[in-house]
């Protein structure tokens, strides 16, 4: 029997994961739009700061749990296939027909 890919435990933790990222892209996409906007004005307004550090914080958890859940899989992927599986011999009776 081969191992899964991914263990079905840890395909919650992907889509987490992989949500954080997106939405954490989608805040960094949005502050460079508002850099953008403010820029003509020469202001930088608070909201603008803390949504580029709420987004770039969320990127390396997005990433970082992305990559952990990948050593996590691979490692056990390979202690699995290191596991090697002992056949007992068989025995046939005494007779030797």
């Amino acid at each position: 029997m081969m191992s899964k890919a991914m263990p079905d435990g840890l395909k919650k933790w992907l889509v987490a994961f992989l949500s954080v990222l997106l939405f954490s892209l989608l805040l960094v996409l949005g502050d460079i739009v508002a850099a953008f906007v403010y820029f003509a004005d020469k202001s930088d307004p608070l909201w603008v700061t803390l949504l580029g550090i709420a987004g770039a914080f969320g990127v390396a958890v997005g990433f970082g749990g992305f990559f952990l859940l990948m050593a996590v899989a691979g490692w056990q992927s390979l202690r699995e296939a290191r596991r090697v599986q002992v056949i007992p011999p068989v025995h046939h009776g005494g007779s030797t027909n």
